[in-house]
């Protein structure tokens, strides 16, 4: 507890002052929003516009993103050259791992809710019944991510590696999940990839809450990704070792 608080506070204070955790996690989506909003205004109504179509696809997708981002976090001493003075402290792994993440993961979480208020407001989304549940899931989400993020990060050594990695299967799972456009097609290659796509669940469990005020699988949603969260943040400390920061 000695030394978690110390980096937990430093952690927390370098995140929060991180532009490009800011700006890919509040600005980011926010112009995508904007931009993907006015490119398709034409193909929605006035009840349901565009806006509101990806606010609700496009927040979860960025948070997804997130994963690189917390990857890079992982990576932050060995790239300002402080990894051996962690190295030789007198800190359990534990303190190590646990700091990372809830300071990543508090940051994160606060970013996801602070865009999706902002859009909500912006383009009169009517979620004011289910604005605590989706915040509920996009926090968790958060957390899930930050998991992945760490544990990747620590696995691998090189960030180009890992970030080419990572993109496609980013980039496939929000192309299939409807995060950039509704999928209508039913051929089977795309109705597997759907279902094998997490942004699929999510985001037709934000829709069912919002417009259908159905909360089963929002529900299920978060019940599996505390759980979720809290394996992988045990997997994280279980398999840490303080080489993995050089």
């Amino acid at each position: 507890m000695n030394t978690f608080l110390p980096l937990f506070l430093l952690g927390l204070r370098k995140r929060s002052k991180d532009s490009f955790i800011l700006f890919y996690n509040i600005l980011f989506p926010t112009i995508i929003i904007l931009l993907l909003g006015y490119l398709t205004q034409k193909s929605y109504s006035k009840e349901f516009t565009s806006y509101q179509y990806y606010t609700l696809v496009i927040i979860p997708f960025c948070a997804l993103m997130g994963i690189i981002t917390v990857a890079y976090v992982a990576k932050e001493d060995k790239l300002s050259n402080t990894s051996c003075r962690l190295l030789t402290a007198p800190t359990s792994n534990a303190a190590l791992v646990l700091a990372k993440f809830l300071s990543s993961f508090i940051i994160l979480a606060l970013c996801n809710i602070i865009t999706l208020g902002l859009n909500v407001l912006l383009y009169q989304l009517p979620i004011a019944r289910s604005f605590i549940p989706c915040a509920v899931l996009l926090t968790l989400e958060a957390a899930v991510v930050t998991g992945i993020g760490l544990n990747l990060g620590y696995a691998f050594h090189k960030m180009e590696v890992l970030k080419n990695f990572l993109n496609l299967p980013i980039m496939l799972g929000g192309l299939t999940g409807g995060s950039f456009f509704p999928i209508a097609s039913d051929t089977l290659t795309l109705t597997t990839l759907r279902k094998l796509s997490p942004m699929t669940y999510i985001n037709r469990s934000i829709f069912e809450a919002v417009y259908d005020n159905q909360h089963t699988l929002l529900t299920l949603l978060v019940f599996i990704f505390t759980l979720l969260s809290i394996l992988l943040l045990f997997l994280t400390i279980k398999h840490f070792k303080k080489e993995a920061i050089l």
